[in-house]
């Protein structure tokens, strides 16, 4: 038995580590999309660019995670009650908007400096300040183009309060698989239509879902799921009992970890499932999920994740999000012509990495300043 639980910590390490692998993903992922010959062209071979484009799921692994810190505070005997719907979405916009709107101001005053900003600068900046850009393809990708994620995390955010609702009325369970099913269950019809009638209104919602709610639904709510099960002492021997996570869900995480080699093995040995985009998101989404229950489980990646150089790069990773692929971006013209693939991709992690981390550092108290005066 351990001596101290992890639940007993008002921080889950194992969240702070997936946080931390989530972001490097992203940035990775990125950086092979800038320098993409240095997939093929290292000394490894091509399993490392296969290994690198698949940084994008991060941000299935941070919808996830999402999912399940927003409902921390809301689930379980000791929940507290659910605030105001004013009061909720004044506490997360003002969670999430400072550092956005940083790096959104500075990136497009950077892309004016360069000559890049176009046109139609001015509306896609209105758009991105209101969260609505992921609604308007011609401008999503504009500024920075991860920024579509900022859409929509605001939508969730606008809809969390409701689904709470719909938790606590129908269960986690039932509520979840309808949450689930209705958003897969929505994708797949859409999916057929756009295929049947290409260039109608049907195929660009299956176009524009992909980057919405109404189709990435599904993460957010396991994340909830996964933690009103935590939060519930009936589910978690850690709370009964005392145990620690490693010790209360070992069978679970050997299943996690069997389940992770096969869906990779698979994937490996036969290819990757791909009739339609929704069987393949949906094998990625079992593998981020394996892969982040296995973590979960893991009593050492508690410890590691609680370990501050770990815990202060995780804290950074939602600035280190919004700042890192324009540094890329930018950093990767004037060094690409200079430097062989691997040995750009090589430069490029190392100074774009500790430059985006810097920037992040420099947000972040930018906003703990803002923060303080607005109390």
């Amino acid at each position: 038995m351990s001596s101290e639980a992890p639940a007993k910590r008002k921080t889950l390490g194992q969240i702070e580590v997936m946080r931390a692998l989530a972001v490097t993903g992203i940035f990775l992922y990125h950086l092979w999309s800038d320098v993409p010959k240095a997939g093929t062209e290292n000394p490894f071979g091509p399993w490392f660019g296969a290994l690198l484009s698949q940084g994008w799921m991060g941000v299935i692994l941070f919808n996830i995670v999402t999912g399940f810190v927003l409902t921390l505070p809301f689930a379980g005997p000791a929940a507290r009650p659910m605030p105001s719907y004013f009061q909720f979405m004044r506490h997360r916009l003002l969670r999430i908007c400072p550092n956005y709107y940083i790096g959104l101001v500075f990136w497009t005053l950077v892309a004016v400096i360069a000559g890049k900003g176009g046109a139609a600068l001015l509306s896609s900046f209105v758009q991105h300040a209101l969260f609505v850009h992921t609604l308007n393809p011609a401008v999503f990708f504009d500024i920075v183009p991860a920024y579509w994620w900022m859409g929509l995390l605001a939508q969730f955010y606008l809809a969390y309060p409701l689904l709470w609702k719909l938790f606590t009325k129908f269960g986690p369970r039932k509520a979840a698989l309808l949450l689930c099913g209705g958003c897969w269950g929505l994708w797949a019809v859409l999916e057929v239509l756009a295929k049947l009638m290409p260039g109608s209104t049907f195929a660009m919602c299956n176009y524009l879902f992909y980057f919405n709610l109404p189709y990435r639904l599904g993460e957010f709510a396991l994340g909830m799921y996964l933690c009103a099960l935590w939060r519930d002492p009936v589910a978690n021997p850690v709370l009964s009992q005392g145990l620690s996570v490693g010790e209360a869900f070992k069978c679970k995480r050997r299943l996690a970890v069997a389940g992770f080699a096969l869906l990779v093995g698979w994937g490996c040995l036969v290819g990757i499932p791909g009739p339609v985009l929704l069987v393949t998101h949906l094998y990625w989404l079992a593998v981020v999920f394996c892969g982040g229950a296995a973590i979960f489980f893991m009593d050492s990646m508690d410890r590691l994740g609680v370990w501050k150089p770990v815990s202060v790069y995780a804290g950074l990773s939602y600035s280190i999000y919004l700042m890192h692929q324009p540094i890329l971006a930018y950093a990767s013209e004037w060094v690409r012509p200079q430097m062989e693939p691997f040995s750009a991709f090589i430069f490029l992690t190392g100074v774009c990495g500790l430059a985006s981390v810097l920037v992040a550092m420099v947000t972040d108290k930018a906003v703990a300043r803002i923060n303080e005066k607005i109390g």
